[in-house]
Parts: structure tokens; sequence; C-alpha cells
């Protein structure tokens, strides 16, 4: 009997773990053949089919499947309704953070529901702000563009050492295209110029370069409202851009290519064990393993009856780099929580099991079951997106993408002077 009470103290011990599961969902593997095969109407199916399997804590990554899924189908209705339902649930699960983070502390963080990464909470208002793009609704992308800045603005906030991700260059510069489609050059000006200087904080964090058609947009639309003055410390890398003059840019149709390329990184669990007088200590955090995309060149190409324009495209935002910076940045709370909680286990075993040998065995099984590390995270992101444009007379023309040498027809299209397009290739998978 004194035996099956003690082993009884550690089954109590392990009860609020193993209740909370582990990270479920769908096969992702499968997701893939059926995006790589383009069968949209298979790939929604499953994942509607998964959703229970998803779970109550994985609520926000169904949602965000299904409207990663629907946006690269081309169902831009049904991306903003899912994104919408997205942004509800994870500003639900950001205000009540503090109880959420004590079951968290006391258990595992499986026992909570996911609220996504920072820059993952940010990308639901910027691909929302591209769904709303790809419609041609600039009123409501605009929307979504100003969230996305809001968003970090309230995240970065909550930190006493700021995040590197505290403002998202590619928002900005969607957001300038948008009004300047709407014929809006102030506030077009306005956010190109924070575009750029947020891409400089992008060389130095991730590597990103600013985009050569940033430089162009800058250039024109400074020109256009007369505060070519303000532009004194980027003088000497403008004075080699040569930008369509803005009374010839209203007279011409814009093309803008938006392309998500790459799978995005997935988070796996990290365990460092220490040794100590009670016995070892073992200590779960996550870690992202980024899988490069195998082809990165990729160009807009346009088609009239007489010829065939084209423009190569330029990395817009690293989403593998900011994975990795932002889970750096994060680390040492993330490492913090985690030695807490094993001081906190290691603790209550000393207190309930007084033998030495069934305190070792609560030490193995807390190795092995207990403690991991929260690798939820959502699986349908990009792991880049470009961009290219192109400025086009008025006519009728057929839109393709290129890539890797491999050219993908998009849409025919009528080209209307003042007018901007914009086009989603998807080679995610």
């Amino acid at each position: 009997m004194p035996v099956f009470n003690r082993f009884f103290k550690i089954a109590v011990l392990f009860i609020p773990f193993l209740i909370s599961g582990c990270a479920s969902g769908l096969e992702y593997s499968k997701l893939e053949m059926q995006m790589v095969r383009k069968d949209c109407d298979a790939a929604l199916e499953y994942v509607k089919s998964k959703k229970r399997t998803y779970g109550a804590n994985m609520r926000l990554n169904y949602l965000l499947d299904m409207a990663m899924i629907n946006l690269r189908c081309g169902n831009y209705d049904d991306s903003s309704h899912h994104f919408k339902k997205a942004e509800d649930l994870a500003e639900k699960l950001w205000t009540k953070s503090v109880s959420r983070e004590t079951a968290a502390f006391l258990a595992s963080d499986y026992t909570i529901p996911y609220d996504g990464e920072d820059f993952e909470r940010a990308g639901i208002n910027l691909f929302s702000a591209l769904a709303y793009a790809l419609k041609g609704d600039h009123d409501e992308a605009l929307v979504e563009c100003r969230r996305l800045d809001s968003v970090l603005t309230m995240y970065n906030e909550k930190y006493e050492e700021k995040n590197v991700y505290k403002e998202d260059a590619f928002g900005r510069y969607l957001s300038g295209i948008i009004y300047e489609a709407q014929g809006e050059l102030e506030d077009a000006y306005i956010d190109y110029y924070k575009a750029l200087k947020t891409y400089k904080d992008y060389e130095k964090a991730y590597g990103t370069e600013k985009p050569h058609i940033l430089l162009e947009d800058i250039k024109r639309t400074a020109r256009a409202t007369g505060r070519d003055a303000e532009l004194v410390d980027e003088i000497s890398e403008l004075s080699h851009v040569e930008a369509i003059d803005m009374k010839k840019a209203r007279q011409m149709g814009k093309v803008v290519l938006v392309h998500l390329n790459g799978k995005s990184p997935i988070k796996k669990s990290r365990m460092i064990t220490a040794a100590s007088k009670k016995g070892p200590v073992s200590v779960a955090f996550p870690q992202y393993e980024v899988e490069p995309p195998a082809c990165a060149k990729s160009k807009l190409i346009a088609r009239s009856a007489s010829a065939a324009t084209t423009a190569a495209t330029e990395l817009v935002e690293d989403i593998n780099q900011i994975a990795l910076k932002n889970l750096e940045d994060r680390k040492g709370r993330v490492l913090l929580k985690a030695l807490a909680r094993a001081a906190v286990k290691q603790a209550a075993a000393n207190k309930l099991i007084e033998d030495d040998s069934l305190r070792a065995v609560f030490n193995i099984l807390n190795t092995a079951v207990i403690e991991r590390a929260d690798t939820r995270t959502w699986r349908t992101l990009p792991g880049e997106v470009k961009m290219a444009r192109l400025f086009l007379n008025e006519g009728d023309y057929s839109i393709y993408a290129s890539h890797c040498g491999r050219e993908k027809h998009i849409k025919n299209i009528s080209v209307k002077a003042g007018k901007t397009d914009f086009f989603l290739f998807d080679t995610i998978y």
C-alpha cells in the first residue's frame, strides 16, 4: 500500500499535464499535396473535416489555415471572413493573457489556447489587407493596414525589452501603393517614406534590402507633392534612381504582382537538462527550423498583342527571418518561464515524494512526457513575400508570372489609365 500511495502521488502530479494533451491539427503533408495539385476544393474540405482535430486550444490555427487557403485559392470574401474571425479571437486571447499565463505556468503551454506569435497576429491584418486589395476593395485594405500598425504598437508596449519587429515594412509599402491608387499622394508619400525607414531596420535585422521599386515610388511621389527637400538623407541613393513622372504615370495603368513563395518555418522542441541535487531538471523551449525556398527568382510578365513587358520581383517580407528573430527576441522570457515552472514542479515533487528512487522516476517521466515546448504555429504562411509592378499603357494584356523559368498564366485584363490591379502568385509548395 505505501508503494501504491507513492505512485499515486506521482500520478497526481502528472494529471494536469496529461489532460492538457499535445498539439493536434491536421496532416500538413496531405494539405501540401492538395495545394501542389491546385485542388482547392479538396484542400478546403480537408481542413473543414479536421476542425475538431484542431481542438479548442488551436481554434486560431484553424481560422488562420482557412483564411490563408481561401486567399491562395482566390476566394477573397471567404478569406476576409476567416481573417476577421481570427483577428477577433486573437484580440480576445491577448486581453486574457494574464489569467491564461497562470494556468500555463502551473502546467504546460498546451493547456491554454494558442494566441500566435507577434508576427503571426500582425500577419492576420497584413494578409487580410492583401485579400481586400486583390478584390479591389482599397478602403478596407487601408483599414487593415492601419490596424496592423496599431496591433504592433500595442504588442511592443507590453515588453520592457522591445522586439525588433515593431513595424511591418511590407504593410507600410502596401498602404502607400493603395493610397497612390486612390490619388492620395500625400498619404502615399508618407507611407512610402515610413516603409523605407523600416526597410533600413529590416536590412540590419533580417538582411532584407530596400526594394528598388520603393525608391522609385518615393522619388515620384516626393516630386509630385513638392517634398523633395525632405529627402536629405536619401539624396545619394535616390540620385541613381529613375522614376516615372507622375503625370505620365497617371496616363498609364499599374499592375502589381504579389508572390507568396516557400514554406513558413516549423517549430521544434529543444530540451536542455541540467543536473541538480534532487536530480535532473529539464527545460524545453521552441526553436524554428527554416526550409529556404527551393527557388527564389520570379518575375511579372505582361503580354499585349505587340510586345511583352517584364519586371523581376523583389523581396518585400522575409517571414522566415522575421520568425527566427521574433523568437530570439523573446527567448529570454520563454526560458525564464520554463525554468520557473521546472522549479515549481521540482519543489512539488520533493514535497510529495520522499523516496529518492520514486523522485528519480518522476524526473524521468517529467522529461519524457510533461516538459515539452509549445510547437504550435501558423503552418500555411509563406516563407517569403516578393513583389513586382509595371506601369502599362492602356490596352488588353495577358498577365503571367514566371518562377525559375516556368510561366503561369494569371489573368487577361484590360488596363485602364490611373487604375491599379493586384494579382497573386503562389508557389508556397
